[in-house]
């Protein structure tokens, strides 16, 4: 894509002895195809907002030092600006691409992301200020939200080691680790999470060398929690890595009270309701209208969960705010032997299975 925008010279047409033009056999005067060639060459070009070919994405393994190198930028300002037309003075305006906004309101960093240019994002990012990076467009994405989205870790890392904000949310409560639980994108997700190395920090310059901790238990605006995404997307290793990070294993998401071990049982995930119950998983939380993880499972008559919540220690007499207890409800749904393991029968002081 080019970044200038040129003028072509003007062609003369066949001429006599003496300066005279001779007509054509059509009978136009070449004077006027003249004029007409000049109106059409001297219009103004737009100036292309994309990066040259010289721009292409970068290697991910590039040392920080390198990346944020300002090569691509010293000619930059003489490359990308509004050409001249050719009745116009021959003069050049510079095009300024930390002035640049679109009218969806993506700065040229934003560009860049989309259309994955990683090497003239990374060094835009390495010459911006804060103010800059955390610019949010009319969706209130930031660059790092759009750096998730297109699955690029290596800006993703670039942003968080100068110090982005991951914390941001969009139009939808997202930040951008609720992006990486609700798609999976686990090369993301460590990328925004892990912390600076002594090289990183070194990187960061002037810029806080302290790594701010990350709010785990922020919800979107559908309640939902980063845990919650990832129990939803049913993907065990996101869950085991936001719970790695710090992830809160009981807060209730904000519509009913629900916390991620009822969304597992809610999934039937027996696999999931065993890691967060490994995690500390409280199988007698309550939602909102009283029910317990252990309610869920009997309602849905899911005798494997049911017994797994039990042998954590659930209350099978556990009433709701309908004063219903998991029992009430396996009476009215299924066997209610098959449900709860009684396993407090004993005979010779050792248990009994009935």
């Amino acid at each position: 894509m080019a970044l200038t925008a040129g003028t072509e010279g003007g062609r003369s047409g066949p001429k006599q002895a003496g300066g005279r033009l001779r007509r054509c056999d059509s009978g136009l005067d070449e004077e006027e195809e003249e004029e007409e060639e000049e109106e059409e060459e001297g219009r103004e070009q737009p100036c292309g907002l994309g990066p040259g070919p010289e721009y292409g994405g970068g290697s991910s393994g590039e040392r920080c030092d390198s990346a944020y190198s300002s090569g691509p930028l010293d000619s930059f300002g003489s490359r990308c600006s509004l050409g001249s037309s050719a009745k116009a003075p021959a003069q050049e305006t510079a095009f300024n691409p930390w002035a640049y906004l679109s009218k969806e309101g993506d700065t040229f960093l934003h560009l860049c992301i989309i259309h994955q240019a990683e090497s003239l994002a990374l060094t835009f990012i390495g010459q911006s200020s804060l103010e800059y990076l955390n610019w949010q467009n009319d969706l209130y994405q930031t660059p790092l939200h759009l750096a998730m989205y297109t699955r690029q870790a290596s800006i993703v890392r670039h942003l968080v080691v100068l110090g982005a904000d991951a914390e941001l949310q969009d139009r939808n409560g997202n930040t951008p680790l609720h992006l990486a639980c609700l798609y999976g994108l686990e090369e993301s997700a460590r990328a925004l999470t892990r912390p600076l190395s002594a090289q990183e920090r070194r990187c960061r310059g002037h810029r806080e060398p302290a790594d701010t901790p990350r709010n785990l238990e922020r919800h979107n605006w559908q309640g939902l929690t980063c845990l919650h995404l990832a129990v939803l997307s049913q993907n065990d290793r996101m869950v085991e890595h936001v719970l790695y990070s710090g992830a809160r294993v009981n807060t209730q998401e904000a519509t009913s009270g629900r916390t991620a071990l009822h969304l597992a049982v809610e999934l039937g995930d027996l696999g999931l309701v065993s890691r967060l119950l490994r995690a500390g998983g409280d199988p007698d939380a309550p939602m909102y209208n009283g029910c317990t993880p252990l309610h869920l499972a009997a309602g849905r008559m899911d005798p494997g969960i049911a017994s797994a919540l039990c042998q954590a220690g659930a209350d099978p007499l556990l009433p709701n705010m309908e004063e219903d207890t998991p029992v009430d409800l396996a009476n009215s749904n299924w066997n209610i032997l098959e449900l709860f393991p009684f396993d407090d029968v004993r005979l010779v002081g050792q248990p009994v299975a009935v």
